[in-house]
């Protein structure tokens, strides 16, 4: 009979009750914690109700979701006096994030003077150098197509001097002629190998043959920008983005380092 009684679920819910009960009335309400819900944060539920429904809230429904808010505060509050905050990660988790994504909107919106962009770039010029840019043109040529492959560089040489190249060399799926690509560009088209090669090419005149993944090339090198340090003009942009990432990496660290003068951090030492 006994044993019955205790495996009543409903025995259980008034054990439950009766101890959490037990525990509140416990806790020191001389200083009673504020729960306070700001305009702005019945304006937040109101844009969050609209997001989801596609209208205003009516009175009603406003009022359920401030209630809400309430007991989710209360919830809260009350959870971090029984101590049931204190050793869950996922919590510490998101109010670290919420506090960082805090830190980090108030700079995103802080707009740089191009004094200050100019600065950061003196100070990391060797992050912002701009590889070669060329404008080349090659023709290709398959060493397993021809039983004599000097020779047939040697014709297409002779072709080259007398201006009737154009359709000369071996098919090929790329472009014959290239305009505005950086090195980068031209070793992911060509190979690492036919990219450096490009760095030892006068401009002007026909050259090689050059090496690359697909055999042989005859190159000529119209113009070429040499590599060089960023201007603003040149990476604004990017120079911008990275100037805000690094001030809120800094703000963060800053913030959390003054955080830790408020209390005493106490690690233990590694077991050995």
């Amino acid at each position: 009979m006994f044993k019955r009684i205790l495996q009543e679920p409903l025995l259980h819910f008034v054990v439950v009750g009766s101890l959490l009960f037990f525990y509140l009335s416990s806790i020191d309400t001389t200083t009673k914690p504020q729960i306070v819900i700001t305009e702005g944060k019945i304006k937040q539920l109101t844009a969050q109700f609209m997001k989801t429904r596609q209208r205003e809230p009516l009175k009603d429904e406003l009022t359920a979701l401030i209630d809400h808010q309430i007991r989710e505060d209360l919830a809260f509050e009350h959870g971090v006096q029984m101590g049931l905050v204190e050793n869950d990660s996922i919590i510490k988790r998101r109010v670290k994030q919420k506090i960082e994504f805090m830190l980090n909107d108030s700079i995103a919106g802080i707009e740089p003077s191009k004094e200050e962009l100019q600065g950061y770039l003196d100070a990391h010029k060797e992050t912002y150098m701009i590889e070669p840019i060329f404008d080349f043109e090659h023709i290709y040529i398959n060493p397993e197509k021809h039983e004599n492959t000097d020779a047939y560089i040697a014709k297409l040489k002779m072709h080259i001097l007398n201006n009737i190249y154009n359709d000369s060399g071996d098919s090929i799926m790329l472009e014959r002629e290239f305009t505005q690509i950086s090195t980068a560009q031209v070793a992911r088209l060509f190979g690492r190998k036919f990219a450096k090669s490009l760095d030892d090419i006068t401009p002007g005149s026909w050259q090689g043959p050059v090496q690359s993944g697909y055999g042989l090339h005859l190159v000529k090198i119209d113009t070429k920008i040499p590599a060089h340090a960023a201007t603003l003009d040149e990476l604004g942009t990017t120079i911008k983005r990275d100037y805000r990432n690094d001030a809120q990496k800094k703000a963060i660290d800053s913030f959390y380092e003054e955080l830790k003068t408020q209390y005493t951090v106490t690690v233990a030492q590694e077991v050995q």
